[in-house]
């Protein structure tokens, strides 16, 4: 992993969390703007323009590109509650495929969750 790679995943996390925050706080314009800047910077520093732009104009996907579009939109336009359902929408539709690829990086956290309380034996 690059370093701009780094710095694209930090900034990708920064903005999730700041779409957090935004939801959190009754849905917050200023901050699901912010969340929604960073998350698209930090998916372009990740994984590069020419493969974002790739990514979000094939057609299998344009339905999901338009509602996260449409979404952030909304939003900048002061309807945060119409824009977050529309890129909700747009995000399970978009990154729908990766969840068994994520989950499969993810540690087994069977022990922690399991019937014994995680507690060693």
């Amino acid at each position: 992993m690059t370093q701009l790679q780094k710095i694209g995943a930090g900034v990708l996390a920064l903005g999730c969390l700041f779409l957090a925050l935004g939801v959190l706080f009754l849905l917050d314009t200023a901050l699901l703007v912010i969340g929604n800047v960073l998350f698209i910077t930090g998916v372009v520093l990740t994984i590069g323009l020419s493969r974002t732009i790739r990514f979000f104009t094939k057609k299998e996907r344009m339905r999901g590109t338009i509602c996260l579009g449409a979404g952030m939109f909304l939003v900048l336009l002061r309807w945060p509650l119409f824009g977050m359902i529309l890129e909700v929408a747009g995000i399970v539709t978009l990154f729908r495929a990766f969840v068994p690829i994520i989950a499969s990086y993810l540690p087994d956290l069977g022990g922690i969750f399991g019937g014994d309380g995680g507690l060693p034996r």
